[in-house]
C-alpha cells in the first residue's frame, strides 16, 4: 500500500490519522476524515452521524441512523488525503461494488454507497453489526472445538457465497469476523471489510 496508518488522536470530537507516505518514506501529519464531519452531522439528508467505531489506513466507520425509517446502520469514509488518489479511490468504489453483490446471512453488505459533496467524503453505508470479532473473543476466553468449527463453518458458507460472485476477500483474519448478537442463535457470524476484495 502506498500509505500506512501509524496512530491516531482525537480533536473536538474527530478523529484524526497519522499517515506515512511509502515512497517516500515520510509522514504526512494528521489529516481529518473530513473536514466537517462530525457526531451530530447529517449525511445528504439522509443519515445521522451518531459516534466513531474505529478508523483504519483507508477510513473511519461511523455508527449512524437512516433517518425517517430509524434504522442503525455502520457507514463508512474515505480519509480526505485519499480523495484525489485515483487508484484508493477506486479501490474504495471497488469495495462498495464487492458488498452490493453479496447477500448472505454470514456476508455484511452495502447498503448504500456515494460521495457526499458537503462534506467532501466518499462513502460506504453497511449493515450495523453488534457483538464481538473473533479476535476479541480469542482475546478473552479459550475457545473449544465446537464452538471453532462452528464458526469455521458459518465463515466458510459466507466465502463460499463471495466466490460465488467472484469476490476473493483476501484479509480474512480474526479481526474480520464478526460474532453477532443473535437472540437464541448462538454464534452467528459476519465477515466484515471486503476492501482487498478482488
Amino acid at each position: 500500500r502506498p500509505w500506512r496508518l501509524r496512530g491516531t488522536r482525537t480533536t473536538g470530537g474527530a478523529c484524526e490519522c497519522l499517515l506515512l507516505r511509502l515512497d517516500g518514506a515520510r509522514a504526512e501529519g494528521f489529516v481529518k476524515p473530513s473536514k466537517k464531519l462530525r457526531p451530530g452531522s447529517i449525511l445528504e439528508g439522509r443519515y445521522k452521524i451518531q459516534k466513531r467505531l474505529g478508523t483504519g489506513g483507508m477510513g473511519v466507520v461511523y455508527e449512524g441512523e437512516r433517518l425517517k425509517l430509524g434504522r442503525r446502520v455502520a457507514i463508512k469514509f474515505l480519509h480526505t488525503a485519499f480523495v484525489n488518489d485515483k487508484k484508493l479511490l477506486s479501490r474504495f468504489e471497488r469495495e462498495a461494488r464487492a458488498m452490493s453483490k453479496l447477500g448472505h446471512p454470514h456476508c455484511v453488505s452495502v447498503i448504500d454507497f456515494g460521495i457526499d459533496k458537503a462534506h467532501g467524503a466518499p462513502y460506504i453505508v453497511m449493515d450495523f453489526v453488534t457483538g464481538k470479532t473473533v479476535r476479541e473473543l480469542m482475546d478473552q476466553e479459550p475457545v473449544v472445538a465446537a464452538r471453532a468449527v462452528n464458526i469455521g463453518r458459518q465463515m466458510l458458507a459466507g466465502l463460499a457465497h463471495a466466490h460465488g460472485q467472484g469476490i476473493i476477500h483476501r484479509d480474512i483474519k480474526p479481526a474480520n469476523i464478526m460474532l453477532s448478537e443473535a437472540t437464541g442463535t448462538g454464534d452467528h457470524v459476519r465477515i466484515l471489510d471486503f476492501g482487498l476484495a478482488k
